[in-house]
């Protein structure tokens, strides 16, 4: 094989090379995205943010810390359509962690579920919240 065209193999070759690399790691980088870290209070029948907004595809680590002293709360968000089906307990004054990956863009109401006998509901006092979900980032 001639010379002029051995470095002409060589240097398609590696141009292959590189480009392949370079997807390889742009494919990994994006499957080991940090989460989204978002802190809610839960407390006197309300929950501080009421409006939480996270991107579509990407993880969430959610810390929930419930305020009150002696009322137990919990987070009850169940939207199997869109990767959400969460129903954690809270203690009072505790704090809880959930992880979970919502998978399409939209509106969903988080709520409290909690209830004593002959009286509202919490979500009824007012203890609920939105979950905007909005599109993956575009590379």
């Amino acid at each position: 094989m001639p010379a002029a065209k051995c470095r002409k193999t060589v240097r398609d070759a590696l141009i292959a090379l590189f480009t392949l690399l370079l997807a390889t790691a742009t494919a990994v980088t994006r499957g080991q995205e940090s989460p989204q870290a978002i802190s809610l209070s839960l407390g006197d029948y309300h929950f501080t943010p009421d409006t939480l907004e996270v991107q579509a595809g990407r993880p969430v680590v959610l810390t929930l810390t419930n305020t009150d002293t002696l009322t137990p709360h919990n987070f009850t968000l169940q939207e199997a359509a869109a990767g959400l089906d969460i129903d954690t307990n809270v203690s009072a004054g505790s704090t809880s962690v959930v992880r979970f990956t919502p998978v399409k863009p939209g509106s969903y109401t988080f709520f409290c579920n909690k209830k004593l006998l002959f009286m509202k509901s919490h979500r009824e006092r007012g203890m609920e919240g939105i979950l905007r979900v909005i599109p993956a980032a575009a590379d």
